[in-house]
């Protein structure tokens, strides 16, 4: 596993960045989609093709997001989700093992949380730790 200072994942925060772009689009468009499957799967006379269709589409979008989920990973972060959109980086802090926590939206990297806690344990980066502004 790699180890991220700082400094080397807030390098990688405007491809990130732009990832997240890509997998919200994708999402906003399997929205859509899922509505649709919704819609056809309740009509009575159902269009047994359109709805194949459909679903076959839906899972197209949905394996694309996964796709750039895995450029994320790829990079040796950790995504954790998309509403909100949190991207997790394997971080030493004192010692310990923990995650560098960042949000969608956030220009650094401020906080940080235990490997096994989750966003709402993050804490503030020790001064020392954050990058300069």
């Amino acid at each position: 596993m790699k180890y991220f200072s700082v400094a080397e994942a807030e390098a990688l925060l405007p491809e990130i960045e732009k990832i997240f772009e890509a997998i919200l689009e994708l999402a906003a468009k399997a929205e859509a989609k899922a509505e649709a499957v919704r819609r056809l799967s309740q009509d009575e006379s159902r269009n047994i093709p359109e709805l194949a269709i459909e679903k076959s589409q839906l899972q197209f979008l949905a394996n694309g997001m996964n796709e750039w989920f895995q450029k994320i990973a790829d990079m040796g972060a950790q995504p954790k989700g998309l509403d909100p959109a949190l991207v997790d980086f394997p971080h030493r802090l004192g010692g310990h093992d923990v995650v560098l926590c960042w949000k969608l939206g956030e220009k650094k990297i401020t906080h940080y949380h235990g490997a096994e806690e989750g966003f709402s344990g993050r804490k503030a980066l020790p001064k020392n730790q954050r990058s300069a502004s």
